[in-house]
């Protein structure tokens, strides 16, 4: 029984490892090729949602989700959704499933030397708040229940 029990939470472990996007990995998709930044997130059962999805002359955005809500099965976990021009990524937006998950990834933006610069209300009841680094503008967008955060270069490519 116990072999059974550990054999179990590790089998969940690794279903659930592929939703939970660190910092660093956020960061590392943006300048990176549409197609290598897709073929990442499907490695790790994320899937393309083509109806979320479009490309108009050179711009494109991808959405992808990731897992599902036990009952509601039209309901995604995670959503991450892709915005580049010329197949190259320059910005991405994150929802986190939950506000532990949301608190991991906004401490890391804090150490990583980040400068807050704006706080602002938005439609909804969302907190929206900016923060600027050396190479990178990020954006947490927070709500009842709703946690997303924003990643973008503050370079040019």
């Amino acid at each position: 029984m116990k072999y059974a029990l550990t054999l179990l939470l590790c089998f969940f472990g690794l279903l659930g490892k592929g939703q939970h996007l660190k910092l660093s990995q956020l960061k590392s998709f943006v300048g990176q090729p549409v197609a290598s930044v897709s073929d990442s997130l499907k490695s790790t059962r994320w899937v393309v949602r083509p109806e979320l999805s479009a490309v108009k002359g050179d711009q494109l955005y991808r959405t992808f989700s990731y897992g599902n809500h036990g009952s509601e099965r039209t309901k995604a976990l995670s959503w991450l959704r892709i915005q580049a021009d010329y197949g190259v990524v320059n910005q991405l937006y994150y929802q986190l499933n939950s506000q532990a998950s949301y608190e991991l990834i906004l401490k890391d933006i804090k150490a990583s030397g980040t400068e807050k610069k704006d706080i602002q209300s938005i439609e909804n009841k969302q907190i929206s708040t900016y923060y600027l680094s050396t190479d990178y503008i990020f954006q947490t967008i927070v709500g009842a229940d709703s946690y997303t955060i924003m990643v973008m270069s503050s370079r040019e490519h």
